[in-house]
């Protein structure tokens, strides 16, 4: 019976993960057949009107791919709903701060240096990354993860996502807000982008969170792995960033298919990462049926 949970876990999570995926690519998709429709053939100044569409709609597909991957036990839709509101109303604007302190370097604003030199790579990871990191897990850290209704360690991905795509509203909206101009269709590949890299790098660290958890080691152990998660995760999300500079702001607006393969190599990570971990989440889970009442 176990096997088959499992199997049907599984099922649901390849289903959810492609209907998501094929969200996101539409998504830009109807904002390029609006452009041709309409003759957008000079780049707009988002504003207010365009900016908070284009940031919530990736968020509202990822919103409903945790609906759909975590129907066996799942969480309170209220829950979900508040943490992803505290990604996008605490844990952001408490990283956007804490950035605007800890200011570059003269010589790392230069966009005319490369993205890959060892200096901007460090501060991409132990500055940026980890600031924003850190930002996602105290939200989680200090809600729901002392709550009852965090029962298993699958819950640290479904939480952890959620508080990444909140994350990345507030992200999409600040950074489209402030932009002159920009094309329709490469505001919604940024955007798309930034909601993939921030829900699956939360969600890698959130597997970490459930692990550590729900582990029979001892706190230091457990202590040492979350360091190790976070230190993970913001290297991911130094990555990322890096990767965002490459592409950003002339490219994408340019060729916002670049973009929309950076996203697409994202998921796929992401999704490998989570099925192969996915097995060990549910061994952990306490929900998993016992050997003893398993059908012969």
């Amino acid at each position: 019976m176990q096997s088959r949970w499992s199997l049907r876990r599984a099922r649901a999570l390849v289903g959810s993960k492609f209907l998501l995926i094929a969200g996101l690519v539409g998504f830009v998709l109807i904002a390029w057949l609006v452009e041709l429709v309409v003759g957008l053939d000079e780049p707009i100044h988002p504003g207010t009107l365009f900016s908070i569409p284009i940031a919530l709609v990736p968020a509202g597909l990822w919103l409903g791919f945790f609906t759909l991957w975590d129907r066996q036990e799942p969480e309170p839709k209220h829950f979900v709903a508040g943490v992803f509101a505290l990604g996008a109303m605490v844990a952001a604007p408490l990283a956007e701060f804490v950035l605007a302190e800890a200011v570059p370097p003269l010589a790392l604003a230069q966009r005319s240096l490369s993205p890959w030199a060892l200096d901007r790579m460090v501060y991409a990871i132990l500055v940026v990354g980890l600031a924003q990191e850190m930002c996602k897990y105290t939200v989680v850290r200090y809600t729901i993860y002392l709550s009852r209704e965090f029962d298993e360690p699958m819950d640290g991905v479904v939480y952890m996502m959620a508080v990444g795509t909140g994350f990345a509203v507030w992200i999409n909206y600040r950074q489209m807000s402030r932009l002159d101009g920009v094309f329709l269709s490469a505001a919604a590949a940024q955007a798309v982008v930034t909601t993939l890299a921030h829900a699956s790098v939360a969600g890698f660290l959130g597997y970490v969170m459930g692990r550590a958890k729900f582990s029979r080691r001892k706190a230091p152990v457990r202590g040492l792995l979350l360091m190790l998660g976070l230190l993970g995760a913001a290297a991911l999300n130094g990555q990322f960033g890096l990767l965002e500079v490459w592409i950003a702001p002339s490219g994408i607006a340019a060729d916002p298919w670049r973009g929309i393969l950076l996203a697409a190599g994202l998921a796929a990570l992401v999704f490998l990462l989570v099925m192969l971990g996915s097995r060990r989440l549910l061994a952990s889970s306490p929900f998993r049926v016992p050997e003893a009442t398993r059908a012969p």
